[in-house]
């Protein structure tokens, strides 16, 4: 049997199906980041295959399809049996961040949510290390700026540090390197990403100044040790988790918990705002290209965002005001989705 078509049939299919390109070529690249190989072609001529295959014990076949694949995407350039990076590659590197947070951390999580949407459907799961990896790295980009600059605008000079959901730590080390004589402490819930923080405080020889516990922000806060004394606490992409897994009176309860243990306390705060039903944000190129898949996920995850004007009313219910407020460096990021808060409980004034 033969399906009739129109002219028009190629040009339709050619534009239909570039999203499967797109999807493939973006956990592409993130595999070549992943695996090595873009650091072991980086600031190097041409390179044979199979010397590479070697260098990587990666089997030379698979490399070379990889490869040829890469090059008709621009990535790489493969001629006479030997590769090498271009332009463009090199263009990626700087945002490789971003590959490894959603498509090394979610990846498999878009792959389950046709299964999820059925009613009683468990959540869908996600790399837990991927995403603290990914996350810290995007930290030097919005997190750490927006919290150097809320401390700046409330007249703040930190002491000793409390990262409650730290990640893999990049977000304590670069603080402490950036505040000399600044002790610090980080939580880590997940297992992955807490072996990931030891690791790299380890590696960058930060264990005298940077301690790690593997605990929930509020199992910590229940039971802090005895030299733990704070004068800042960061809360970063954590609250959503919180309101999401132990639900609304779960977060005021550590907020207050917070204040009430640490009475002149600074709380840093960073969120996102959920925009994913406002027109007018989700038509910024940001928007379109990061936040909006990053809000779908959180409907299939065990995480919830809200908008400003709820963290606002749960700020303010808690007991704390607003000492600070800013958003993203509008160079990198003008959607005005991420909120940062510098927020005090009232024994601070």
């Amino acid at each position: 049997m033969r399906t009739t078509v129109d002219p028009s049939f190629e040009l339709r299919l050619i534009e239909a199906i570039r999203p499967i390109s797109e999807h493939f070529l973006a956990v592409g690249i993130h595999h070549l980041f992943d695996t090595g190989i873009y650091d072991a072609l980086a600031g190097r001529p041409a390179v044979p295959i199979p010397v590479l295959a070697g260098e990587l014990a990666m089997d030379v076949d698979r490399l070379r399809g990889f490869l040829l694949y890469l090059a008709n995407e621009d990535i790489v350039q493969v001629a006479d049996d030997r590769v090498a990076l271009t332009a463009k590659a090199a263009g990626l590197n700087e945002f490789r961040a971003w590959y490894t947070f959603l498509i090394g951390g979610y990846a498999g999580t878009i792959q389950q949510i046709g299964g999820a949407l059925t009613r009683g459907a468990p959540d869908c799961t996600r790399n837990g290390e991927y995403v603290g990896v990914g996350s810290c790295e995007i930290s030097r980009y919005d997190g750490m700026p927006m919290t150097l600059d809320l401390l700046e605008k409330g007249g703040v000079s930190a002491r000793e540090l409390l990262d409650l959901g730290c990640g893999n730590a990049l977000y304590l080390t670069e603080f402490a390197k950036a505040v000399p004589g600044l002790r610090a402490w980080g939580v880590e819930p997940d297992a992955d990403g807490y072996r990931a923080a030891l690791s790299l405080v380890e590696r960058e020889g930060m264990a005298d100044r940077v301690r790690l516990v593997h605990a929930s922000a509020t199992d910590f806060l229940r039971h802090p040790p005895q030299d733990c004394r704070p004068d800042l606490i960061v809360l970063g992409y954590v609250l959503q988790e919180i309101l999401a897994q132990e639900g609304e009176e779960a977060v005021l309860e550590l907020l207050r918990g917070i204040i009430t243990r640490f009475p002149r306390i600074n709380v840093v705060v960073i969120e996102v705002s959920d925009e994913i039903g406002n027109p007018a944000v989700m038509r910024h190129g940001v928007a379109r290209n990061f936040w909006n898949p990053y809000f779908l996920i959180h409907y299939f995850t065990r995480q919830r965002l809200a908008r400003k004007d709820y963290w606002d009313e749960l700020f303010r219910r808690a007991g704390l005001s607003v000492a600070a407020f800013t958003s993203t460096d509008p160079r990198i990021d003008s959607s005005g989705v991420e909120l940062g808060y510098l927020l005090r409980g009232p024994a601070y004034h």
